[in-house]
Order: structure tokens, then sequence, then C-alpha cells
């Protein structure tokens, strides 16, 4: 994959964490925009505090940049309120590609989840749904969007019903067949994997599901 340099925004999660470490260690150049303080002995990764309410003042940061990887993503107990849950989910992310696409970066990935829908009930997968609509009205030479299901990988703070789905996920899958296969849990490395694979390969907007993180994660 010949690419400049990578960004990675939300690089302190689950899958964005996964991320930096396989472009790292392919020797691609990545900048993590983080919102603390993080270093990394790693020469390929740039970890960079921002402040993602005042995200324009960080543009020279998004410059010399191929593919951007949007990891962001909270929980409404982090976050306190559906409004700030949508302004991390919706707004912040909407801002990075915008930043992202002025800077010149071909190539966006970005992170919702299976069943996003803008007009659905249910509040989380509504979210989804609208922030994957208006990065779709950008012009970015490659969209892919992933849609996963439920994540199995080493959280940092695993809630009671995050350890007991890592438990039970796994052995549902076995259920999940034919087009219910895309509900499948997936293990964050493949998932990871599979983004960084998927960056570029199509062009225009492309959905990209369990089937798809197996097959381009090599899980």
């Amino acid at each position: 994959m010949n690419v400049q340099r990578a960004l990675v925004v939300g690089s302190t999660g689950l899958v964005g964490g996964e991320v930096v470490n396989l472009l790292a260690s392919k020797e691609i150049p990545v900048r993590s925009l983080c919102r603390s303080d993080i270093s990394s002995p790693n020469p390929f990764v740039e970890n960079i505090k921002v402040n993602f309410d005042r995200l324009d003042e960080y543009k020279e940061n998004f410059k010399e940049v191929d593919d951007v990887y949007i990891c962001l993503g909270t929980t409404i107990s982090k976050a306190g309120s559906k409004e700030a849950f949508e302004k991390v989910d919706i707004e912040f992310c909407f801002e990075t590609a915008k930043l992202a696409l002025e800077a010149g970066a071909k190539n966006l990935s970005l992170i919702t989840s299976i069943g996003a829908d803008p007009d659905s009930s249910n509040f989380y997968l509504r979210t989804k749904g609208i922030i994957e609509d208006k990065i779709s009205q950008l012009d970015f030479q490659s969209l892919s969007i992933h849609r996963p299901g439920f994540l199995i990988g080493a959280r940092k703070e695993m809630r009671l019903a995050e350890w007991i789905g890592q438990k039970i996920h796994p052995a549902i899958n076995l259920f999940l067949l034919g087009n219910l296969s895309k509900f499948r849990s997936i293990k964050v490395e493949i998932l990871a994997k599979a983004m960084i694979n998927c960056s570029g390969l199509e062009a225009g907007t492309k959905h990209y599901y369990y089937d798809d993180f197996v097959e381009k994660g090599g899980g």
C-alpha cells in the first residue's frame, strides 16, 4: 500500500488503537489525533493532542495524508447525555472528514454499526446512520463504511454487560447463518486489518460487513 501518511482519529479506542499499531507495523507513518497527551515509542507514530471542539485549529495535521480512519465513538454513560453523545459521534466525526477532504485526503474509512439507519427509532443506530449520510455527501475518492456487530477485544474499561457479551457472542455466531452473518461479533484485530486493506480499494461509497471483514482481514 503506497501512502504518504495515514491519519487516525479515535486512536485510544478499541479499534483505533489496533489500526494505529497495524499501520505502524507496516512502517506507514501515522498521525494520531488524541484528546490527551500520549507518547509512543514507535518512530512511525506521531500522537497529537487536539481539542475536538476547535478542530479547525489543527488543519496543518491533516496535510500530506492519503488515508483517514475515523474510529471515534463514545457511550451515553461516558458522554453524559444524548446531546454530548451526538457531538462526538456526529459533529466531531463530520468535522474530521471535512478537514481531511479539504487537505486533500483521498480515502476515508468510518466505523459505524450494523443496523445504522438515520430513520431508526433506536437512538444509537439513528446517530450512526446520520453520520454515515453526512459523510457520504462529501466527495472522497473512496469512502469505506464499516458496519460491525459486537466487538471482541480487550477493552480498557470492561463493563459487566460487555464482559458477558465477550463470552457469549462467539457462541451466538454459530447460529447466525446466511443473511444473518452480518450480525456476528468480530475480533477487533480482524476488523482493523480489514479497514486498512479496504482503504481506497473501491471508488465511491462501499459498505462492509462481517463476511467482508473476515475476507479482507484474514480471519
